[in-house]
């Protein structure tokens, strides 16, 4: 029987007795149009907006391929929320032989960076240039005080080269090599060369025989920047999604140029020529045996369909995406991604189900940003139903985000925090954790979503009459709406600025 995704588990707006709640929604009623809209868009942190009006043909049968720890999950509706509660602090937090040692000596970085340059089919002439940068770092490395001002610098240079390099292979900007950069500048980098000194958790992961070739014999077309940059742009558009996962390229040639030649389609919007295209891949990937690639192509098909709002075809192609991998990556992203379609369409059960798998996957892979965020998402829809346990799945989700350098991550957590805190009546702890997401989504170069929170602090200040605290706070978000470029919420501030007294 299809299930319909108009009425079924519909998130409530309030629970009966609660007269915070009643005058919230008061409060609530009185705003604007615009402002509502924007603190919709921001609880949902980028999900699209989705029709309701499309019926499943067919369940994903999520039941049966569930972690054996959540599938009581939903027996029993009296232990629900205690069940809830105790997982989030029993099954996710990490164990402490798997934190992260930050340690990363510069001359794995090196070797990492030239491996990449080969990696993405750099021209001879290029190459020789950045060679020319690293042969400059490796002079100062050897040093016995080496300048590090010089050494980021050169390699800064050198990033700039290949990213632009791939730039132009795509016809996409990308930052790809100098946010891979960035990121390892902010761990404990020894500046004194050391081959033997090898950290495994930051090593680059290259598809098997990338790096063996001469630049000039890869195509750039089938290279692994290609695949890392649109996997990039997919970061860009979904935001505190899962966080990515290193995808390998197929090792069938025919297989590959019809899966990146897919993905180039998909990403200029031509959902049906992609699809059409992924279909011959996943013929291809049954002539080859590549099972993997399959379950991949079935989740970048589910993506199309997901974008576009086909929403029934996005839900069966992640479940045979799970169905057929064996990598709990892609089972990881997929579970998250029909969490989230059942979550926009409010419908509880199956959002829950499936965002608790998510968490459950993410762990088997120790992808603490993935159960991060799927606890935070758990947390947002307990908070819309006034359930107080949502804090204590807040809690575990900033405590597994702090373990990791995604600041962006952070800023979801936090931010969703604070609207949680507002929902029940406790400002002052709101305004903390607004404060802590505007510096997480500084540090990520996010500052439409810092000026957002600025937003929402104000509002805060005015319902207790400070208008000069809140004239300040948008004054603030004005100034990063403006870094951000985006003429919408500029807009929105300047009305809100005109309309304090």
């Amino acid at each position: 029987m299809g299930l319909n995704l108009t009425n079924i588990n519909q998130r409530p707006y309030l629970k009966d007795g609660r007269s915070l709640v009643k005058k919230k929604q008061d409060e609530e009623a009185s705003k604007s149009a615009a402002q509502t809209e924007r603190e919709e868009q921001a609880q949902n942190q980028n999900a699209r907006s989705r029709g309701l009006n499309y019926v499943e043909q067919q369940s994903p049968k999520y039941q049966e391929i569930k972690p054996e720890q959540w599938q009581q999950m939903y027996t029993n509706p009296q232990a629900r929320a205690s069940q809830h509660s105790e997982t989030a602090q029993a099954a996710v937090l990490p164990k402490p032989q798997q934190l992260r040692s930050s340690n990363i000596n510069i001359a794995q970085i090196l070797k990492d960076f030239k491996n990449t340059a080969v990696a993405i089919g750099t021209p001879s002439d290029l190459n020789e240039e950045v060679e020319g940068y690293l042969s400059l770092i490796e002079t100062q490395v050897k040093k016995d005080n080496p300048n590090v001002k010089l050494i980021k610098s050169n390699l800064m240079n050198a990033s700039s080269l290949l990213d632009n390099y791939i730039s132009q292979t795509l016809n996409k900007e990308s930052k790809v090599v100098e946010n891979w950069v960035d990121a390892l500048f902010l761990q404990q980098v020894d500046f004194k060369y050391n081959e033997e000194d090898i950290n495994p958790q930051f090593l680059v992961k290259f598809p098997e025989g990338s790096t063996d070739k001469k630049a000039e014999e890869v195509p750039p077309e089938e290279t692994f920047a290609a695949q890392a940059v649109q996997e990039e742009s997919v970061q860009e558009v979904q935001e505190e999604t899962v966080p990515q996962t290193v995808v390998k390229i197929p090792q069938d040639k025919e297989l590959k140029s019809l899966f990146i030649q897919s993905k180039k389609l998909a990403y200029a919007k031509e959902s049906k020529k992609a699809i059409e295209t992924f279909q011959k891949a996943l013929a291809r990937a049954d002539e080859v045996g590549d099972i993997e690639t399959k379950s991949k192509i079935y989740y970048e098909i589910g993506q199309i369909y997901d974008n576009t709002d086909n929403l029934p075809q996005a839900l069966k192609s992640y479940d045979l995406s799970i169905k057929t991998t064996s990598d709990n990556n892609v089972k990881t992203k997929a579970h998250y991604s029909m969490a989230q379609i059942y979550d926009d369409a409010n419908k509880i059960e199956p959002a829950l189900d499936h965002y608790f798998v998510s968490v459950a996957y993410g762990g088997e892979s120790d992808n603490l940003a993935a159960q991060s965020t799927s606890l935070t998402r758990i947390g947002n829809i307990f908070s819309d139903m006034y359930e107080q346990n949502a804090f204590e799945f807040f809690g575990a989700a900033n405590d597994l985000a702090a373990e990791t350098d995604n600041s962006r991550v952070k800023g979801f957590v936090a931010s969703s925090t604070g609207r949680a805190y507002e929902k029940f009546g406790e400002p002052q702890q709101a305004l903390k954790s607004y404060s802590q997401a505007v510096k997480n989504y500084s540090d990520a170069d996010s500052p439409a979503k810092a000026a957002q929170n600025y937003i929402s602090a104000a509002e805060i200040m005015i319902d207790f009459d400070s208008y000069e605290k809140a004239r300040g706070l948008l004054n603030k978000a004005q100034k990063f709406a403006q870094k951000a470029n985006d003429e919408s919420l500029i807009s929105e501030i300047s009305e809100r600025l005109r309309e304090i007294v």
